[in-house]
């Protein structure tokens, strides 16, 4: 008989690949954790786990058992979710990776209201602009631009179609002057942002000059991957390029302005994606249904 003990907390590890990480969470030291990993690893006669100073990773045959034991664990988890059906007070964890956009401006705004509403209920968004592969992560849900999902999931749309928005401060334009075109783009200051550290590449810009597709990639003076991308430009350090979404109040103010709208590039709207073939407990749906969008 196994010691279910010591395989969910070698799938925390996996998945934070920390030992002071996966020993918050299960609220374990990092000694006793380690000390589980070892008795798990001896009592298999494999060693599951590359360990050094300062990280951890999975071997061949670590990462063979984290795939196989990942899914039948979640499946466990969201059968014991769906007993809070049978509670007059929704209740559980949810856990959600979105990018940081879609965080801000989407998710927080549509789902306070319900933690306001439900103190049972605990929600845990994890800020993540690369696509990540939800149930090897551990996660309920998560956001993507469009609804090209793999077949096993289900694709719900949680916004509009997404529009783009250049944007510069009055107080910037009144120095350097609005640019005229795209090409006018390279004379200015410009805020930009990478997806992630992995990706070294600085996010191109897309524009939309009648039906054709323009690309344009920003030789940035500053740039970050966070809402500190709007205070740059409400601080006169250039111009961004960003969702409508977020910038909408701030041009009806007049606190920024739109340039060049005529090139604006809309997409897909942005779809919240769950595996189809589990079962859902009653917080799961309230979540859903209060992200869900009618798209025309």
């Amino acid at each position: 008989m196994q010691n279910f003990n010591e395989l969910n907390y070698f799938l925390t590890l996996a998945q934070t690949q920390s030992f002071v990480k996966a020993g918050q969470l299960l609220g374990i030291s990092s000694s006793a954790l380690s000390h589980s990993m070892k008795n798990l690893e001896t009592r298999l006669n494999l060693r599951l786990l590359n360990r050094t100073t300062r990280n951890v990773s999975l071997t061949e045959a670590g990462q063979q058992l984290f795939e196989q034991l990942s899914p039948l664990y979640q499946a466990i988890n969201n059968e014991v979710d769906a007993l809070n059906d049978f509670l007059d007070t929704p209740s559980g964890l949810i856990r959600i990776n979105a990018p940081a956009v879609v965080a801000e401006a989407v998710l927080y705004p549509k789902l306070m209201p319900i933690l306001n509403q439900y103190p049972e209920i605990r929600l845990e968004i994890v800020v993540d602009n690369c696509l990540a592969d939800i149930v090897k992560k551990g996660f309920d849900m998560g956001v993507r631009l469009g609804n090209d999902v793999a077949k096993e999931m289900i694709a719900v749309p949680i916004s509009e179609p997404l529009k783009m928005a250049l944007v510069a401060s009055p107080d910037y334009l009144a120095q350097h002057g609005s640019p005229k075109n795209i090409d006018d783009l390279h004379r200015h200051r410009l805020i930009g942002a990478k997806l992630s550290a992995e990706h070294g590449a600085e996010m191109q810009w897309e524009f939309k000059d009648k039906k054709r597709r323009m690309t344009f990639t920003p030789k940035s003076q500053f740039s970050i991957n966070n809402h500190l991308r709007l205070q740059a430009v409400s601080d006169d350090l250039g111009i961004a390029w960003v969702a409508h979404m977020i910038v909408a109040d701030a041009i009806h103010s007049g606190q920024l302005v739109e340039l060049l709208p005529e090139y604006a590039m809309t997409y897909d709207p942005l779809y919240l994606y769950y595996p189809s073939r589990r079962r859902h407990s009653n917080v799961f749906k309230l979540i859903v249904d209060a992200l869900r969008v009618e798209v025309v």
